[in-house]
């Protein structure tokens, strides 16, 4: 009898926690306020790179709302109206009448949002990370993390920056992807702080800046915790002209524990 409640025991502590896998594609773009390599404001070719690869989630840096040089448009509202998508704006400072910093795109419903300012030094321009939960199928919650870091030549406040990133994030127990333009490449201090915690899915791609021959890779998306995610395909999208970035795609799998 002790064995049988103890194999009906088991067999229910093992239903709580079978799992599933969620599927996912992010997109991270840095899209110059909608100026593209030409000169000229042009949103619809960033929503046409948005349509084309129809990513779950999207991580938007150098993002205009209603300042002067960008006509006053709500950049992030006109995205939202080309791709369906709920948004999020993450202001890192006031500009030329409006707001600019980073901007998030999801197909998934927005549960929470903020914005952390990143830390800079005393005149160097503000930068900052928006942050969403996300429902997913099921429930179940996930992070998603937007940032752009310093472009100073001196590593500094990027070191600075990415240590911050990796503190805040240390402890969470959520499955948390993090993308964007970190301004840095692979080999440096920025970079090697968020791996210690991230997985990073770019790993195997080469530059991505700029846009029309590229040089440098710049742009990331990284996964916490490590042992959740599957990263099934991730490449650069051969886009030469809408900004003077190239944008990234991952599509990945994320484990989740089903109760």
């Amino acid at each position: 009898m002790k064995r049988i409640l103890l194999m009906v025991v088991l067999t229910c502590a093992s239903s709580t926690m079978l799992l599933h896998a969620q599927t996912l594609k992010v997109l991270t773009y840095n899209i110059h306020h909608g100026e593209n390599m030409k000169g000229e404001l042009d949103l619809q070719g960033i929503a046409n790179v948005i349509l084309a690869t129809n990513p779950d989630l999207v991580a938007l840096q150098e993002v205009d709302s209603v300042t002067k040089r960008t006509n006053q448009q709500n950049q992030l509202k006109e995205l939202a109206s080309l791709t369906g998508m709920y948004t999020y704006f993450g202001k890192a400072m006031d500009y030329d009448g409006g707001g600019y910093g980073v901007g998030i795109l999801s197909r998934l419903p927005i549960a929470s949002q903020k914005t952390i300012a990143l830390p800079v030094s005393k005149g160097i321009e503000p930068r900052a990370m928006g942050l969403v939960t996300v429902k997913l199928p099921g429930d179940s919650l996930l992070q998603f993390a937007c940032a752009h870091l310093d472009a100073e030549d001196n590593p500094a406040d990027r070191i600075t920056q990415a240590g911050m990133i990796a503190t805040y994030f240390k402890n969470t127990k959520m499955p948390t992807i993090l993308a964007g333009d970190f301004n840095a490449i692979p080999a440096t201090k920025e970079i090697t702080t968020l791996t210690e915690l991230f997985t990073d899915a770019t790993h195997p791609l080469g530059p991505t800046w700029p846009a029309d021959k590229p040089t440098l890779k710049l742009d990331y998306i990284m996964l916490a915790p490590k042992h959740q995610w599957v990263i099934t395909s991730t490449r650069i999208i051969q886009e030469t002209v809408a900004s003077d970035h190239r944008p990234v795609l991952s599509e990945l799998e994320l484990k989740l524990i089903q109760n």
